[in-house]
């Protein structure tokens, strides 16, 4: 049976009046929700205050080679910047190819990081030295995945393999007042796990724990 224009206009015309119903309808709900959660955020700010958030500024980080940025944490009154980059025709890689240390200078409304002289840094513990060394001379794909501060040590994780475990973690402790840093050593691999999902622990069943 032939299928008659007008039906097909017609049909268009109640699918667009439809679409039409929906879309407000769901503009009328997110509004309303917008509404409430507004509500909710100012009833909290009145009852239990709040600092209101906002940059003040904005900086470049500057390299001596082109890099992949990977992490940046706070050291004491400087900044650490780690990151990768691609070595090329070197044969050995430094630690100044993955790690950049920087102070912070103000002045008036301006901010500008300035690069300090990282072989006078925590960095240069020769005992560091050595095992950044002997990482790079076994593995000479590894590279850094991530740097964080976690349970007063100072943690930082590279990849060695193609399997999301393969990592070895450089690890420092972190004085009380935060601005020293003494190196422990390269096996900080638990230290950088997430927490457990669960506060216990599974134990898997076998058949002798059926009961029939």
């Amino acid at each position: 049976m032939p299928v008659n224009e007008t039906d097909i206009v017609d049909n268009a015309v109640a699918e667009a009046g439809a679409y039409d119903v929906i879309r407000k309808r769901l503009e009328e709900q997110g509004k309303q929700l917008q509404e409430q959660s507004q509500a909710l955020n100012a009833a909290r700010l009145e009852e239990f205050g709040g600092v209101e958030m906002h940059a003040i500024a904005r900086t470049r980080v500057r390299t001596e080679n082109n890099c992949i940025a990977r992490d940046i944490v706070q050291v004491g009154e400087q900044i650490l910047f780690g990151y990768n980059v691609f070595i090329g025709l070197k044969k050995e890689t430094k630690i100044k190819d993955v790690f950049s240390l920087y102070s912070l200078k103000n002045e008036g409304d301006s901010y500008e990081l300035v690069e300090a002289d990282i072989e006078k840094s925590f960095l240069y513990d020769s005992r560091f030295k050595g095992d950044f060394d002997e990482l790079y001379r076994y593995y000479k794909e590894a590279r850094l995945v991530k740097l964080i501060k976690k349970d007063g040590k100072l943690l930082a994780g590279f990849q060695v393999g193609e399997r999301a475990n393969d990592i070895r973690v450089f690890r420092w402790s972190i004085s009380a007042d935060g601005n020293s840093f003494e190196y422990i050593d390269n096996r900080g691999e638990r230290d950088i796990q997430p927490p457990y999902q669960y506060d216990f622990e599974w134990v898997e069943t076998n058949r002798d724990d059926f009961v029939h």
